[in-house]
């Protein structure tokens, strides 16, 4: 009697030997990879191999990415859109690496109006549906996705009266990647500031009332973050009033005396410090400068200033703060003729980023006769996951 034919044994090949450096660790290339001194440097990495690839787009990697490397500046919000960095600026091939992966004019988000953008952080950017109107809407450029808000209660935030900028706090080291809160502050009754509070996590505004000793139709300025706080410079006083998003507290710091009549915004300065950059024109000369100082405070904890630096700006200009983020200033520079009233032809306004640390001062763009704008950073897109 025949046995039983037997199935015939299934030949396995052996795995193909690995070069020595595709053997690495993961851990260990990842160490690798941060310790590149530059974005670039980890991008071109990425395209090496698949083996890469995969270590980089890890997001466990790109959320310790982020701890190492400032977010590059890559354009600005402007009416409408974001304006990316312009040649020579140095992030220019980042700029133009976002303009062909991302949808730059917000057309993805459904609308009965237009969208202005009104703040961005950490990928995201923040819309508002017309000036003024409430209407709120956050969205990711890259991904295409985006989130809308609810009306706040009692709609105060499209109360044209003292209601400071809408901003979007920037994201912890504990946050998720795709967690977020927006914050907007409305003077409800003078001298009575409210903050509303969104949060993704929980999908509702919260509101704050708080009495931060603010004198009826003050004037603030946009909002600037440093040390975990936002600033905004109170004109005609020497002032910034401060709000800690942590425990929702406001509180003020006082500046050198004058500095309230100058253009000023607050930074981080290191080691838990904050510093201030004021910008001086002297119309005498056709000149402007651009200095910093740091506070100090002492053991008795007496605070005082204490002058750094000093940097002349381009000569053909009158200056202005438009923005501050992540390490970058934002100047808007108005020709020298424009603003003396010598010329009534169509002038083209000059933005150009300050380096915080290195004072490298370059010009990111012109833009005929737009007096607003603000910072757009971020990483570029194959070193991005999305945000929401």
């Amino acid at each position: 009697m025949a046995s039983p034919e037997q199935p015939s044994a299934k030949r396995i090949a052996a795995p193909a030997l690995l070069p020595p450096l595709l053997r690495l660790n993961d851990d260990l290339l990842a160490e690798i990879f941060l310790r590149l001194p530059a974005l670039a440097d980890v991008g071109r990495a990425a395209t090496a191999c698949a083996a890469f690839r995969r270590v980089v787009s890890d997001r466990a990697f790109l959320r310790r990415l982020r701890s190492v490397h400032a977010s590059p500046l890559l354009g600005l919000l402007v009416f409408s859109s974001i304006h990316p960095a312009e040649p020579p600026h140095s992030n220019a091939p980042f700029a133009r690496a976002l303009q062909r992966a991302a949808n730059l004019s917000f057309s993805f988000v459904p609308s009965a109006g237009r969208w202005i953008p009104v703040d961005a952080r950490d990928g995201r950017v923040l819309l508002e549906r017309e000036a003024m109107s409430g209407d709120f809407v956050v969205c990711d450029p890259l991904s295409r996705r985006y989130l809308f808000l609810p009306q706040i209660p009692g709609r105060p935030a499209a109360q044209r009266r003292g209601r400071l900028e809408p901003f979007l706090v920037p994201a912890s080291e504990e946050d998720a990647e795709t967690s977020f809160r927006v914050v907007c502050v409305v003077e409800c009754k003078p001298g009575r500031l409210v903050a509303f509070v969104f949060s993704s996590a929980t999908g509702q505004w919260e509101s704050l009332t708080v009495d931060a000793s603010v004198q009826p139709s003050f004037k603030f300025s946009w909002s600037s973050y440093a040390c975990g706080c936002f600033y905004w410079n109170v004109a005609g006083t020497n002032k910034f009033l401060v709000l800690d998003p942590r425990s929702m507290e406001f509180s003020s710091v006082s500046i050198p005396s004058g500095h309230g009549q100058q253009d000023s915004v607050i930074v981080e300065a290191g080691e838990g410090s904050i510093g201030m950059f004021t910008v001086y024109n002297s119309i005498i000369s056709a000149a402007s400068y651009l200095v910093y100082t740091v506070r100090k405070i002492d053991e008795e904890g007496n605070s005082m200033w204490q002058f750094k630096k000093r940097v002349r700006l381009p000569s053909q200009y009158i200056f202005s703060f438009a923005d501050a983020m992540d390490r970058h200033l934002l100047l808007r520079g108005i020709p020298w003729n424009l603003h003396l009233g010598y010329s009534n032809d169509e002038v083209d306004i000059g933005y150009f980023s300050v380096e915080f640390q290195s004072m490298q001062i370059e010009k990111m763009c012109d833009l005929k006769h737009l007096l607003y704008a603000k910072l757009y950073t971020g990483f570029p897109p194959s070193l991005c996951v999305p945000s929401i």
